[in-house]
């Protein structure tokens, strides 16, 4: 897992997250580039071992953890907003193409969208989008080469990183189970396949769709409450019914089956540092790709 901590000189860090033998406890590794930190502000996406984050003076990069490598983003040809809601990032990968590419999208009157391709170094022309991309606060969610929002409670935005348009997952097979009216919802990334955790009263289910694109392929796999501050965050390698859950500052490992929570203890930070709090900005599989490979 990647995640960003705060400390008490007020800066974050990235680091990668790494459960030794699926059980409790987990080591942290900050990662470093060259001499010094990477003084991360916010992780934006990880995709076949590359990871997309924000630093302090608001640079993109594209990094692998694994070898140390860093590339930076070029800056968009068109002036940004200044405020940091009104701006977001989202990173997938297009498998036809060997391409990996960066959706931005920001405020304006409307929202506006560019796409930054990787292989050919550029950003796409400014397009106005049919739905409110900004930040929403959660996870990046891409899923099948799509990148995924919640957009209201009949329907989840989709944008694909292969042909560049939108579409909409429908919803109404929701009705038959949930009280919409008073229903919370985010979309997740369960393994390979997209979620939705709903909080309805206090209860919280998660639903799976089986079959990208399917409507009638919807499936709940977790039909019991979940702790109230617990949010989803992927499956444990090598089991479907283990569930890593992240609220309140502490991650836990849920079992489906046996209803039952072990609490992640996380060791390897510095002496020096005094960690406040930390989120779990993402999951990260190590590999050997290099952003620079495209770049002749």
């Amino acid at each position: 897992m990647l995640f960003t901590h705060s400390i008490q000189t007020n800066s974050s860090h990235i680091s990668t997250l790494t459960n030794n033998d699926d059980d409790i406890p987990a080591t942290v590794k900050e990662l470093f580039f060259g001499s010094a930190p990477m003084w991360c502000q916010e992780i934006l996406g990880s995709c076949n071992g590359l990871v997309l984050a924000k630093d302090v003076h608001c640079t993109i990069f594209l990094i692998n953890p694994t070898t140390q490598e860093l590339w930076k983003v070029p800056t968009p040809p068109f002036a940004l907003p200044d405020i940091d809601w009104a701006v977001s990032y989202e990173f997938g990968y297009v498998s036809s193409t060997d391409d990996y590419k960066v959706l931005l999208s920001f405020q304006r009157e409307n929202t506006c969208v560019s796409v930054y391709s990787l292989r050919n170094n550029s950003w796409k022309e400014i397009r106005i989008s049919p739905y409110d991309l900004g930040d929403s606060g959660f996870l990046p969610v891409v899923v099948n080469q799509h990148f995924h929002r919640y957009k209201d409670s009949s329907s989840i935005a989709a944008f694909s990183f292969v042909t560049e348009e939108f579409n909409e997952i429908n919803l109404q097979f929701l009705d038959l189970f949930v009280d919409k009216s008073v229903a919370i919802y985010e979309v997740v990334a369960i393994g390979e396949k997209l979620g939705l955790f709903i909080s309805v009263g206090g209860a919280y289910e998660l639903w799976v769709m089986e079959d990208y694109g399917v409507a009638n392929s919807w499936t709940r796999i977790c039909p019991h409450q979940l702790k109230d501050y617990s949010r989803p965050v992927c499956l444990v390698e090598g089991s479907n019914r283990d569930m890593v859950l992240n609220g309140e500052g502490d991650i836990v490992i849920f079992n489906m089956d046996k209803r039952r929570y072990r609490n992640v203890r996380i060791q390897g930070f510095p002496e020096e540092y005094v960690i406040e709090e930390f989120t779990v900005r993402g999951i990260y599989v190590e590999s050997l790709e290099s952003a620079k490979r495209f770049i002749i």
